[in-house]
């Protein structure tokens, strides 16, 4: 044996022992775990236009479907995050991420909107387990000085899935394929396959998952020391390429903010730290920061899920108008016109094809998301997070008043980019905040529809007042206050 002595060790001290291929992978599922809720939670946007023929699809039903998967999420993340805790976070995980690709393949063959709808709620119920635990789950694999850095890097598989949602969109849609599933009475066509598609990386890194072992600090806490001395000498063997036998640490000391509690001890632990939030000393802040959060998902992740939908309805005017350029209300506005009169003469036509421009917009928002993070990453702390938070949030607002009057779809879009931009800023690391904040998620996915399509020439000045008042939070906020940077997915 290369060690002279054996020796006893505290737990986070272990892992000073090894890092390499098991934590890349660890890396790899995790990260896989999170692409795979964005892509269940997003890609209702672009179901939604191409649904809308054969469910009849009103704006306020295409409301409830993009909000569907984000107030399931918010309903569970809190229960899943308990179950975690109990019956260890790899089985949650698991048996998260199975469900819900169990009730994506249901919601495939949804024969009627609101089945669609309830379908996609479970599914969010779902997942949710995924989301709140995964963090935990992968971070418990690392110690003090890896932990942030690997965090942020699982983040980074979101940006990931946002480019994947449209290039699998391009893949599917266009096909003029269909045929009938004749028990149900169900005409499945290409979105329909897009729905699977988009469910299928959740059971292939539940799978990863499944190869890995349990978190070996959750089993320290219950108890479990020889378990998760095996974990950490099968990571060092894989890591090192050692003999598990070379492994010197034989016990492990529990760390000081280890502790055994019952479940009864950890529901008071988080009443007790909620509590905390809204004391004198607090609740001004909490209330500030609770608010943008609110405002910053509502007006970015609503607008978000209807961007498939806007920039389709633009580049079908410019394509039926060669010669004319629009603004965003005027092509809302002339689909709008040109359905009413034809609703005075015949039936009308129901289109369903994306124009391809809308897919390519989609790859390059993805890809822009990518370089945000790291620019974020790289600035954050030279700017300052609250400078940084301020300047965000002024072009933000800029760009929206400005975003209606602007006309031809390239401009546009930039504008729209230029728009989302904060949606992947977060104020506060803090789990209320973060709650709130998606509420606002599915508040603004149900009423950005029917702001567009009921008030257009005002949905930009209602968005950029939002982010106007989150200006005004920004600058009221104690400058002592620790803003941290939060890239975190909108689920």
């Amino acid at each position: 044996m290369k060690y002279d002595h054996l020796i006893s060790i505290t737990f986070h001290n272990t892992y000073t022992y090894s890092y390499g291929k098991f934590n890349i992978f660890v890396l790899i599922a995790t990260g896989g775990c999170l692409m795979s809720v964005i892509m269940e939670t997003m890609g209702m946007m672009f179901i939604n236009p191409v649904a809308e023929c054969d469910l009849h699809l009103s704006v306020t039903m295409k409301g409830y479907l993009s909000a569907a998967n984000f107030l399931g999420v918010v309903t569970s993340s809190h229960l899943w995050g308990f179950l975690g805790d109990t019956y260890g976070r790899r089985t949650i995980v698991i048996i998260s991420m199975v469900s819900s690709f169990t009730v994506t393949l249901i919601s495939s063959i949804a024969p009627f909107d609101w089945m669609l709808i309830l379908l996609r709620f479970i599914n969010g119920l779902l997942i949710g387990g995924a989301s709140a635990v995964v963090y935990a789950y992968s971070g418990e694999f690392h110690d003090d000085n890896y932990r942030p850095k690997v965090i942020s890097w699982m983040s980074s598989f979101v940006a990931i899935g946002n480019m994947i949602i449209p290039t699998l969109a391009w893949i599917v849609l266009p096909g003029q394929w269909s045929f009938k599933i004749p028990l149900i009475d169900v005409l499945f066509k290409p979105w329909r396959l897009l729905i699977i598609t988009y469910g299928l990386p959740t059971i292939i890194f539940a799978a990863c998952i499944f190869s890995l072992p349990e978190s070996p600090k959750y089993l320290l806490t219950k108890g479990k020391e020889t378990e998760a001395l095996l974990i950490l000498r099968k990571m060092y063997t894989i890591n090192s390429g050692k003999s598990s036998a070379e492994f010197p640490v034989i016990r492990l000391i529990l760390d000081e903010d280890i502790n055994f509690t019952d479940n009864r001890g950890f529901l008071k632990l988080i009443w007790e730290q909620t509590c905390l939030l809204f004391n004198k000393r607090f609740v001004i802040v909490t209330f500030m920061v609770c608010t943008l959060q609110f405002g910053v998902f509502m007006a970015t992740s609503g607008f978000y899920m209807w961007y498939p939908e806007i920039m389709n309805r633009i580049a079908t005017y410019e394509r039926e108008n060669r010669a004319e350029r629009s603004t965003i209300c005027g092509a809302i506005n002339y689909n709008s016109i040109l359905r009413n009169s034809v609703n005075e003469t015949l039936e009308p036509t129901c289109k369903e094809d994306i124009q391809p421009e809308v897919f390519t917009v989609g790859i390059l928002m993805g890809a822009f998301f990518t370089v945000t993070y790291l620019t974020i990453g790289s600035l954050i702390n030279i700017v300052g997070k609250k400078n940084f938070l301020l300047l965000l949030f002024v072009i933000s607002a800029s760009s929206g008043l400005a975003a209606q009057y602007l006309s031809g779809s390239a401009i546009i879009k930039i504008f729209m980019v230029i728009d989302l931009y904060p949606t992947h800023i977060r104020a506060m690391a803090l789990a209320v905040s973060l709650m709130v904040g998606r509420f606002g998620a599915v508040s603004g996915s149900h009423v950005s529809g029917l702001i567009f399509y009921g008030i257009c020439n005002f949905s930009y000045p209602i968005f950029a007042a939002f982010h106007i008042v989150l200006i005004v939070l920004v600058l009221l906020l104690p400058i002592s206050t620790k803003i941290t940077k939060m890239i975190e997915p909108i689920i």
